[in-house]
């Protein structure tokens, strides 16, 4: 299986026109105590891409980027498929977009076990910058595909709803060898 890894890194693509203004507002004021409130075990991404790629789900992880006086530190949490569903095509009269493939993941239980941790080890800090990444990988491409639309969505708690860290970003694919 040729993987294509792809990093999606919200910080990385806040310039980015796929990235939301709501989410940047969103996650303007998020800060430690936001983190350590987290129920880990009520964490889901949440990925949309075009048809016919399909996402390598055992490769997807949430990485989390810690930055203090100390340095950089990344955290990675291994998530488990929870769902896939078929997004059907939209045509519409001015658009039309690809048929979709849905994926929603949870942490694992070993990654919960690490994320209380890391949530502990924050909170000793005096202060940081956190950023959410959803890293995964695709299965092999067929060899007509050069572009792909990609969301990601990220629900940090049971009583919000997802959030999206970008919509339909346009990735250009590049064959290796």
């Amino acid at each position: 299986m040729t993987r294509f890894a792809v990093i999606l890194i919200s910080a990385l693509l806040s310039s980015c026109a796929s990235v939301p203004l709501g989410t940047m507002l969103e996650f303007r004021s998020f800060g430690k105590e936001d983190f350590v409130s987290i129920q880990p075990q009520d964490l889901r991404a949440k990925i949309h891409v075009d048809e016919p790629v399909r996402a390598d789900v055992e490769s997807a992880e949430l990485a989390l980027a810690l930055t203090t006086e100390k340095g950089m530190r990344e955290f990675k949490f291994p998530l488990l498929l929870l769902s896939e569903e078929k997004i059907a095509p939209v045509a519409g009269f001015f658009s039309k977009s690809a048929g979709k493939t849905e994926y929603t993941l949870k942490l694992s239980d070993e990654a919960v076990k690490n994320f209380i941790a890391t949530q502990q080890n924050i909170q000793d800090e005096k202060s940081g910058k956190l950023n959410f990444s959803v890293k995964t990988g695709f299965e092999k491409f067929p060899s007509e595909i050069t572009e792909i639309g990609l969301s990601v969505f990220l629900k940090l708690s049971e009583e919000k709803g997802f959030v999206t860290l970008f919509n339909n970003a346009k990735l250009e694919v590049k064959y290796e060898g």
